[in-house]
């Protein structure tokens, strides 16, 4: 937990080892989402400091710097290769819209179109 992390910094004293502070971080850590007295609590230690609140956010951006860093390259992957599967969907479009229209004029062209013939006209030659 980022919060416990910092308050571990600011409880600690000089001289002092993070471990002899470690449950009274961890359990105003975990009462500052819950208990108004614990978040007024830890308001006032980050203002002996000179911080406020957004210390927390920065803490935990801090720690989480390398997890965060994996993301964005993950998601850069994925926006490349999403829109390399947008180019080919684009490309293929184009291609199939070029042979229809092609189709379509040799059709409405009436050439190299095969022409099926009426059932009525082969008897009459069988005949």
């Amino acid at each position: 937990m980022h919060l416990q992390s910092l308050l571990k910094q600011l409880l600690r004293q000089p001289g002092q080892y993070e471990y002899e502070v470690e449950d009274e971080a961890q359990t105003l850590a975990q009462s500052w989402f819950t208990d108004q007295e614990s978040k007024k609590e830890v308001s006032e230690l980050l203002s002996r400091f000179e911080l406020d609140e957004s210390a927390i956010e920065a803490e935990a951006i801090r720690k989480s710097s390398s997890e965060l860093e994996l993301l964005e390259r993950m998601l850069t992957s994925l926006e490349s290769r999403r829109d390399k599967a947008l180019g080919c969907v684009a490309e293929y479009r184009a291609s199939l819209a070029h042979q229809l229209r092609e189709s379509a004029d040799r059709i409405l062209d009436g050439k190299d179109v095969l022409r099926l013939e009426h059932p009525s006209s082969e008897r009459s030659t069988a005949a």
